[in-house]
């Protein structure tokens, strides 16, 4: 049977027999009544791993995004946010359609932040009848449209001052945060944030679920959200026992999936036809640009050879690494990506 890597995602990331045992076996009940433990023991072990004093359990991260901010904003504020972000890009407009929330996409440094001297000044503006209220400012860590690039700690810590200056929140859509530091290192990173999301259907390896985490107060609201979005869910035990299990067995592990990207960003370095700048990837993204500038002919050339990656843009490909990828595969897109183009 031909090799297959499947790179376009780390969403494509699936169960292993042991998850697969721990949702067979997981209580569960009511999650609505707040009923079923396996939920609750999740949100208490989440929250307690991130700092918070609470967190809700959704089925999806675009959910987790969408009950978090609109909870910490009001129909017709503004959000500032970065311009490539997933909230602004990837989200099918919720916080227009569903929120009547404005947002203000900024450019990035490439520390992964706006530019902080740039949310400063707009933070300092005076209230005018003719501007939406700024209500929030939106981050991403990892970025995912950046490579997976760890934001700069300094850049956070200027933003996180210049909004408390100004008397507002500041959110984290952390989908891939997980993969910032430690777990032991976790909570120090997120004392910063008001509220931030987390994700276990990426690399770790879970079939569904992000957590939203914050205040008691917070997440109170937050799980009207969730309802009013058709969230509320009822034997979800099912899923968070998976979500249980990843984080004991699957969260340790992910520097290997930062060590499969290091590699294929030599590989694609030593082809004829990619390039990268591997100091820019330190997790499990890789962002490739293609010789030809024909990112579509280059993603149907790789997958013709076994090496699924997904086009991002007229000239760029993106690749992911994640926990269900084994030796066999990463040898295998190693020998395709050094020999393209060749």
């Amino acid at each position: 049977m031909k090799t297959v890597c499947d790179l376009r995602s780390d969403t494509v990331s699936v169960p292993c027999e042991a998850m697969r045992n721990a949702i067979a076996h997981a209580p569960v009940g009511d999650d609505v009544f707040g009923e079923d433990p396996s939920v609750n023991l999740l949100e208490s072990r989440t929250a307690e791993l991130l700092g918070k004093e609470s967190a809700v359990f959704v089925p999806t991260g675009t959910m987790a995004n969408g009950t978090a901010i609109r909870s910490l904003v009001s129909p017709g504020d503004e959000v500032l946010c970065g311009a490539r972000s997933h909230v602004f890009n990837f989200e099918g407009g919720q916080f227009a359609l569903n929120g009547g929330i404005q947002l203000h996409p900024l450019d990035e440094t490439p520390g992964g932040t706006p530019d902080p001297v740039v949310i400063e000044a707009l933070l300092r503006r005076k209230a005018d009848i003719h501007n939406a209220p700024r209500t929030l400012v939106s981050l991403e860590d990892t970025h995912n449209m950046l490579g997976g690039v760890i934001c700069s700690r300094q850049s956070v810590e200027r933003i996180r001052l210049a909004a408390a200056e100004a008397g507002i929140p500041v959110y984290l859509d952390g989908a891939r945060f997980w993969h910032v530091a430690k777990p032991s290192e976790l909570a120090a990173l997120a004392s910063g944030f008001t509220a931030l999301s987390v994700c276990f259907s990426k690399a770790l390896g879970c079939p569904v679920g992000s957590i939203v985490a914050g205040s008691a107060v917070f997440v109170e609201r937050a799980r009207w959200f969730r309802k009013r979005m058709g969230g509320g869910m009822r034997q979800a035990g099912i899923l968070a026992g998976a979500c249980l299990w990843a984080l004991e067995n699957n969260l340790p592990r992910l520097p290997e999936t930062h060590g499969m990207c290091s590699r294929l960003a030599r590989a694609v370095n030593s082809s004829k036809g990619l390039s990268c700048d591997p100091s820019l990837h330190p997790t499990n993204i890789l962002m490739a640009d293609v010789g030809s500038g024909n990112a579509l002919k280059a993603a149907e050339d790789l997958e013709r050879r076994g090496v699924r990656v997904l086009p991002v843009g007229p000239g760029r490909i993106r690749l992911v690494t994640h926990l269900s990828l084994g030796e066999c595969e990463i040898t295998h897109a190693e020998e395709v990506l050094s020999g393209y183009g060749g």
